[in-house]
């Protein structure tokens, strides 16, 4: 029993490590986000707390209030992780079509700068919404740079790719960090059924009435006939507690 609450131990300190180590990836990911309009980095402090309270209540298994606290925690996280990467999936699926409105729609620095990173003008054209540079002529159609279509699909694809990966594997996780939780619990409530089970097994031994020697009885100034009677019930009675 010992040695599976230590393995239990470490196994909740190697998961809420990961947790930290993909929270930190979260993080990068909800940079990403707030360009793109994914909203993950939420998922950051969401599993930092996750690790220290998992981390604590590694240790202190007694602490039911944390381990409560810790499960509610992984399953709103596990929701929230589910319902993002179904956004991401969604994301990575339809690239082209969200992709085209925010570059119609993002300031002329946005594109700026995309332009000068990919080496490219416009966005499906050297017409298309794009912002002048020595290498993006809209009146010199034939000598600009290609257009960012591909290169900019490729590329949010990519970290779309990435961030679909990361949410998963966290997931994964997650899932298993939730099975140990609750086996932690349902451990700890058989373990207390069977504590009150013992002291209340010990109570009914302390509680028994004493048992009676036969040189207990007083057989002076008793007739012989009595004297055996008294003797046979002793031994009867003694007989009865030995086999309870």
């Amino acid at each position: 029993m010992a040695c599976c609450q230590r393995l239990s131990t470490s196994y909740l300190v190697l998961i809420n490590t990961l947790f930290a180590v993909f929270g930190c990836a979260l993080m990068a990911f909800g940079v990403l986000g707030a360009q793109q309009r994914i909203e993950a980095s939420i998922l950051f402090p969401v599993n930092i707390l996750k690790t220290i309270i998992g981390i604590i209540g590694a240790f202190c298994r007694e602490r039911q209030a944390l381990h409560i606290l810790y499960t509610t925690i992984v399953v709103i996280a596990l929701i929230y992780q589910v319902s993002t990467s179904i956004i991401v999936y969604d994301q990575a699926a339809h690239t082209p079509t969200w992709l085209s409105q925010t570059w119609a729609e993002a300031t002329q620095e946005y594109r700026s700068y995309a332009q000068t990173k990919f080496s490219c003008c416009g966005f499906s054209n050297a017409r298309d919404h794009p912002v002048e540079m020595p290498s993006c002529q809209p009146d010199n159609v034939i000598n600009a740079a290609p257009p960012c279509y591909h290169l900019l699909i490729s590329f949010v694809q990519h970290d779309l790719q990435l961030a679909y990966i990361v949410l998963f594997t966290a997931i994964s996780i997650e899932i298993l960090a939730l099975c140990n939780a609750i086996t932690l619990l349902c451990a700890r409530y058989v373990g207390n059924s069977s504590d009150e089970e013992m002291v209340g097994s010990r109570r009914r031994w302390v509680s028994k009435p004493s048992e009676v020697q036969p040189s207990e009885y007083p057989l002076d100034g008793i007739e012989k006939k009595q004297q055996h009677g008294m003797v046979d019930s002793a031994f009867s009675d003694y007989a009865q507690h030995r086999q309870y």
